[in-house]
C-alpha cells in the first residue's frame, strides 16, 4: 500500500499522470493543429497562389511585349518599302505619310518631319532602341519569374513542413485522448 494512495475515492498510483491531464493535453495539441492549419497554412497557401498569379501575369506581359516587338518589325519593313517606293516613283501622299507618322508615334516620340531615305537611318536607330528596351523588359520579367519560382518552391516546402507538423500534432493529440480509454481498460 506504500505505492498507492486514495484520492477522492479512486485508486491512483504515485508517479502516474492523471488521465484528465493527458486528455486535456491531447485536446490542446488538436487545437494547436487546427489553428496552425486555419491561420498559417491557409495564409501561406494564398500567398503561394498569389505568386503563381504574378508569374502568369508576367508571362502574358512577355507575350504582349514580343507581339509589340514583332509589330514594330513589320512597321519597319513597311516604312522601308514605302520610302523605297517613294524614291523610285512618286513621293508619298501626305495622307499616307501622316497616317504612318501617327502609327509610329505610338512607339517613338521623336519622328522626322518627313519620311525620306535621308531620315531612314535615324528612324531605324530609334526603332532599334525601342525594340532593345522592350527586350530588356522581357529579360527583367523573365528574371522576376525565376525569382517567383524559387520563392514559390520555398513557400511550398514551408507549407509542407507545417502540414506535416499539424498532422503530427493532431495524431499525438489523438493518442493522448485515446489514453483515457486505455487507462480505463488497464484499471479493470
Amino acid at each position: 500500500m506504500a505505492n498507492r494512495t486514495i484520492d477522492r475515492g479512486r485508486r491512483v498510483r504515485r508517479g502516474r499522470v492523471p488521465t484528465w491531464l493527458l486528455v486535456g493535453f491531447g485536446l490542446l495539441l488538436n487545437i494547436i493543429s487546427a489553428l496552425l492549419t486555419n491561420f498559417y497554412i491557409d495564409d501561406a497557401t494564398r500567398q503561394a497562389n498569389g505568386l503563381i498569379q504574378q508569374q502568369q501575369t508576367h508571362e502574358k506581359l512577355i507575350t504582349l511585349i514580343w507581339t509589340q516587338i514583332e509589330t514594330v518589325e513589320r512597321k519597319r519593313e513597311l516604312v522601308l518599302a514605302l520610302v523605297t517606293a517613294s524614291e523610285l516613283a512618286q513621293p508619298l501622299p501626305s495622307e499616307v505619310q501622316q497616317q504612318l507618322t501617327h502609327t509610329l508615334t505610338y512607339w517613338l516620340s521623336d519622328l522626322p518631319a518627313e519620311l525620306t531615305t535621308a531620315h531612314v537611318p535615324e528612324l531605324m536607330a530609334a526603332l532599334n532602341e525601342y525594340q532593345d528596351s522592350q527586350r530588356e523588359r522581357i529579360d527583367q520579367l523573365y528574371l522576376d519569374n525565376l525569382e517567383l519560382t524559387a520563392e514559390y518552391g520555398e513557400q511550398m516546402a514551408s507549407i509542407s513542413r507545417m502540414r506535416n507538423l499539424a498532422l503530427f500534432l493532431q495524431m499525438l493529440g489523438l493518442a493522448f485522448v485515446l489514453a483515457r480509454d486505455l487507462s480505463r481498460r488497464s484499471e479493470r
